[in-house]
């Protein structure tokens, strides 16, 4: 019965990997790069952007998650970065693409995926814009068996795949003092095609992806020439677990350093620092865990890296590196 007692587990384990409530990788950085969590924010920069960044979590605690991602988006065309616009051209609508790719690895279990967004950003008025934005893209979870352990070391696992389609979609409103979005991830519900046995990985009924909702937004107070505060906060829902909420908040010297401080409603605090230089970007962050698990990890790290490729000269930046 102890030789059986992993096995007996292990279907119960994997069942509930992708069944958790929070299936999508955890960030502390999104609100330097809202793209990983809304679509409508594709292009809404005047440069090309590009972000990169790694998180590992629960540092010191076997099989925790570790997670990568690299992203890109852009408007397309070059009026937004011409000299001379008229008042007909401030008001035009644009187009925008972009894409995403990432890594989130958690012990045996690990979840990749890609996409392509697209946006239609309406300008309501010269400092106020509206996005609707859309990706689609393909999620593999795949488990490796040879990363688990039993009592029995002859013992060996399967190892299997499971791809699925997946879409999001949301909804953007900005200006350069304010943002506000709502979207929808994994919204396509779908089941994975396998289903772990105790002894083989074989075809099932499958675990569905659960939908993920995420509302948040921000504000920039100027306190002075030099100084501004950017509060924001995010709200994620997700069926069938309670609401979880952020809120956070930056301290800014003239668009080049700032500081901030974050706390993830009764699971942690986390403090951010960065600095954002001609066209490069870079942030750090680190989170203190407040819930029982913090006595077995010495918390989360994340970094984030970006570069801001200029389509011309001048660049118009509408959210002046929220």
């Amino acid at each position: 019965m102890r030789k059986a007692l992993p096995l007996l587990l292990l279907p119960l384990l994997l069942a509930a990997v992708p069944a958790l409530a929070q299936q999508q990788a955890q960030y502390s950085q999104y609100m330097n790069n809202n793209y990983i969590l809304n679509p409508a924010t594709t292009g809404v920069e005047d440069y090309i952007d590009v972000k990169a960044s790694y998180r590992t979590q629960w540092t010191g605690l076997e099989g925790a998650p570790k997670t990568y991602y690299l992203s890109a988006s852009s408007s397309l065309g070059k009026w937004r970065t011409t000299g001379k616009r008229t008042l007909r051209d401030r008001r035009r609508p644009f187009h925008a693409i972009g894409g995403l790719i990432y890594n989130d690895q958690t012990g045996p279990t690990s979840r990749k995926g890609a996409y392509l967004s697209y946006a239609y950003n309406l300008v309501l008025r010269p400092n106020l814009r509206m996005a609707l934005g859309v990706s689609a893209g393909m999620q593999q979870f795949a488990v490796d068996g040879q990363q688990l352990q039993f009592f029995d070391p002859t013992t060996v696992a399967a190892s299997d795949a499971s791809r699925v389609l997946d879409g999001t979609i949301g909804i953007w409103v900005y200006s350069s003092d304010f943002y506000v979005g709502v979207s929808g991830a994994q919204l396509l519900g779908n089941k994975l095609d396998f289903s772990y046995g105790p002894t083989s990985v074989a075809p099932g009924e499958g675990n569905s992806l659960k939908r993920h909702y995420f509302a948040t937004a921000g504000v920039r107070v100027p306190l002075n020439e030099e100084w501004s505060l950017v509060p924001s906060v995010l709200v994620k829902a997700v069926n069938p677990a309670p609401l979880s909420l952020d809120i956070n908040a930056k301290l800014k010297y003239q668009d080049l350093l700032w500081g901030g401080v974050s706390w993830r409603a009764f699971d942690s605090f986390v403090a951010m620092v960065g600095l954002n230089y001609e066209q490069f970007t870079v942030g750090y962050s680190y989170d203190a865990g407040l819930s029982e698990l913090a006595d077995y990890h010495g918390g989360s790290h994340e970094v984030l890296v970006g570069l801001r490729l200029k389509k011309k000269a001048q660049v118009v930046c509408t959210n002046r590196f929220w």
